[in-house]
């Protein structure tokens, strides 16, 4: 009977820190740490590819070697939004002034959302897919680029610019667009007309050989 209870017990503690393992916003941008992949490159695997997050606290420094380097440094925490990247050509700052993603799902070609993009893909293609270990963990690689990516979204993306000292976002719930406005077929003169338009229209109008004076 004592065994029995024993195990059950062992079963809830086991249960219970199974169930906490995910990382909070808060732990999440609190966080520091440093972690390095490397995998086989181009010229049939002669070249290596490194990928590097380097974080402390809000500054997130993203390394990333094919052929040439280049690397990101984002500072979730401050004003404006804005990414600095350094390259072969040097150091660049690109500051956000329009929202990358259009309702039509079309790409924003500014220096900023090209240089959104490109960091992005590097972070999901040669980090995401490849890092080891448990995604809502921040012991793992995979934990800790998982966390590096949702504020790396959430700020560059949705414009959420974090502090250590107020109350952290839920980094875990995206951002939903706007439906774009829905326009009726276009008429026989070629003329197409919004939805609410053609709605008032025609509850403004009036059969003649209906109405009464």
């Amino acid at each position: 009977m004592a065994f029995i209870k024993f195990s059950f017990l062992f079963l809830l503690i086991s249960g219970t820190a199974f169930s906490q393992t995910r990382f909070s916003p808060k732990s999440c941008l609190d966080s520091s740490y440093k972690m390095k992949m490397t995998q086989k490159g181009p010229l049939f695997g002669l070249l290596k590819q490194e990928f590097i997050i380097d974080k402390k606290n809000c500054i997130i420094h993203i390394s990333h070697k094919k052929y040439l380097p280049k690397e990101w440094i984002i500072d979730v925490c401050r004003e404006p939004v804005h990414i600095k990247v350094t390259s072969a050509t040097g150091v660049d700052v690109a500051k956000k002034e329009a929202e990358c993603l259009k309702k039509d799902n079309s790409r924003d070609t500014s220096n900023f959302c090209s240089q959104y993009f490109s960091m992005m893909d590097v972070v999901q293609d040669d980090g995401l897919i490849f890092a080891d270990g448990d995604r809502d963990n921040l012991s793992s690689p995979h934990g800790r680029t998982y966390c590096s990516y949702l504020l790396l979204k959430k700020y560059l993306n949705d414009s959420v610019v974090f502090s250590r000292y107020t109350e952290v976002p839920d980094i875990f719930i995206e951002k939903l667009n706007e439906p774009a406005e829905q326009i009726t077929p276009a008429t026989p003169d070629g003329v197409q007309v919004k939805k609410e338009d053609q709605q008032s229209k025609t509850e403004g109008y009036i059969d003649p050989g209906t109405a009464t004076f």
